[in-house]
């Protein structure tokens, strides 16, 4: 293919005409919903479509949002519940969902590319400190300035955060597969053998003189 043309679910190139595949997706707008073509691998549609059907998915994604929602506005930015964050602030946050500056016209729910909601709401109290502190002594211009300078802390931990968050759930998964396998105990197996045999060789005696021995 002469034109570089990404996957909407993966962001990886598709290299052939064999992989790609169109879909119409459901985007909203300033407007409401309209529906937009998008390019997939052939493979990666089928996974889009069933993470869309997903309610409990699509509920708990929202859920995971909301919660980072709410941390930036009180913890580091510290407005109250009646305050709202401001365009650029959302989408500044949802484009760190597909692991980009602005989401640009991309849905960023059930995508499995950026940082997953849960991490970004952990690498934000990992950096709390920092940035309540670089908040009090900074006199910013306007409210994107101000986003734009928590944001730096935020996309310089976490990656890190990220990488430790897939190694323990690595050795989680390790630990849950070793549970899972039964430990061999060489003695009692070895012990078990023998009475088998032996009860074999009973059973053979008792067999040829009819239980008279």
């Amino acid at each position: 293919m002469s034109k570089i043309i990404k996957c909407y679910y993966c962001g990886k190139v598709i290299e052939t005409e064999n992989q790609l595949v169109e879909k119409k997706i459901p985007m909203a707008t300033k407007v409401g919903i309209r529906n937009y073509r998008r390019k997939f691998h052939m493979n990666c549609l089928p996974k889009y479509l069933e993470g869309r059907a997903d309610k409990s998915l699509l509920t708990k994604e929202n859920n995971d949002w909301n919660a980072v929602y709410n941390y930036f506005r009180k913890e580091l930015l510290g407005l109250g519940e009646t305050k709202s964050l401001d365009t650029h602030t959302v989408r500044r946050l949802t484009g760190l969902r597909l692991g980009q500056y602005y989401p640009n016209g991309q849905n960023v729910r059930i995508l499995p590319r950026g940082y997953d909601f849960k991490t970004i709401l952990l690498t934000m109290k990992v950096v709390k400190p920092k940035v309540n502190m670089y908040v009090s002594n900074t006199n910013f211009s306007n409210s994107k300035h101000r986003t734009d300078g928590i944001m730096r802390f935020i996309t310089g931990e976490i990656n890190d955060v990220s990488q430790r968050i897939e190694q323990q759930n690595k050795a989680s998964e390790k630990l849950m597969k070793d549970k899972d396998i039964p430990s061999f105990d060489y003695k009692a197996k070895l012990k078990e053998k023998k009475q088998e045999q032996g009860n074999t060789v009973q059973n053979d005696i008792n067999n040829l003189f009819g239980g008279q021995l």
